[in-house]
């Protein structure tokens, strides 16, 4: 490399999570370059652009940095609290919206169908993402549904417990983002095997999960924060929308069964009536 270029690796290397959470502009002035020589060097490793090498390096930093560590760049790169106050509101109301739009109501209606003939539903979810498999299972508690959370960690517990199930009988609900638990992924790749339906909430739609369910939602990360971080606001609404419609056909019905009655009684009255 050339002294630019070295320049720039070296800004890299210094702090490649603070790194991947800039802009073209801003890493330019980082690295004491012009945009068109930070495009070349990113052509130089093979990139077809600086957005594909920043994508790559965001990657990188997913599999070895804390989420910890990484909400501290995203911290550090704002110009006060009042600016990342907005900067995360915004982000959080973008993605619940993106999430909204990219699962429309025939998949969520989908679900509720696998969730209410399976005698047994599981859910699968590894570190983080237990803390939204906690609050799906709450959420369906409250309506009376057990939703079981398998111990990963005791992997050969889980396995015997779901091969006690038929596999018609049987629902896998399963939860990851960015690093992707290759515990759930597994699990997730075995009950696909042995033919069990598996409903996936994930990030992106290249996902691992994606490609096992028969169901999958898609929970967009931080909008604005280059999928630096995940956010799990995307999955609780989209949980709280499932709770909602698990019971609205059923709500439909009875509401339909009592106009039935009341028009029945009126037309019992109007006969009543009409014989005096």
């Amino acid at each position: 490399m050339n002294t630019t270029r070295r320049k720039i690796a070296d800004f890299i290397i210094e702090n490649p999570a603070y790194c991947s959470f800039l802009s073209i502009r801003e890493f330019a002035k980082g690295a004491s370059c012009t945009d068109v020589t930070l495009i070349a060097f990113s052509k130089s490793l093979g990139f077809s652009s600086f957005a594909e090498f920043r994508k790559a390096l965001q990657g990188y930093v997913l599999e070895w940095s804390t989420p910890t560590e990484r909400m501290k760049v995203i911290a550090s790169a704002s110009e006060n609290a009042s600016s990342l106050l907005k900067k995360i509101a915004d982000a959080e109301r973008l993605s619940v919206e993106d999430a909204f739009n990219q699962n429309n109501i025939e998949k969520i209606q989908g679900a509720i169908d696998l969730i209410k003939k399976s005698k047994n539903c599981f859910i699968a979810a590894h570190n983080a993402s237990r803390i939204a498999a906690q609050y799906l299972h709450y959420r369906f508690l409250s309506l009376g549904v057990e939703l079981i959370i398998l111990d990963l960690s005791e992997t050969h517990q889980s396995v015997a417990r779901l091969l006690k199930e038929e596999a018609e009988d049987t629902l896998l609900i399963s939860i990851a983002t960015p690093p992707y638990g290759a515990s759930t992924i597994a699990f997730s790749r075995v009950c696909h095997e042995r033919g069990i339906p598996i409903i996936s909430f994930s990030d992106y739609k290249l996902s691992p999960l994606v490609e096992l369910s028969r169901i999958a939602f898609i929970c967009p990360g931080l909008a604005g924060f280059a999928g630096v971080t995940n956010s799990y606001v995307p999955f609780f609404s989209l949980f709280d929308a499932l709770a909602f419609f698990y019971n609205y056909e059923d709500a439909r019905n009875d509401a339909r069964e009592k106009t039935r009655e009341i028009e029945q009684e009126y037309s019992d009255i109007i006969r009543e009536i009409s014989n005096l």
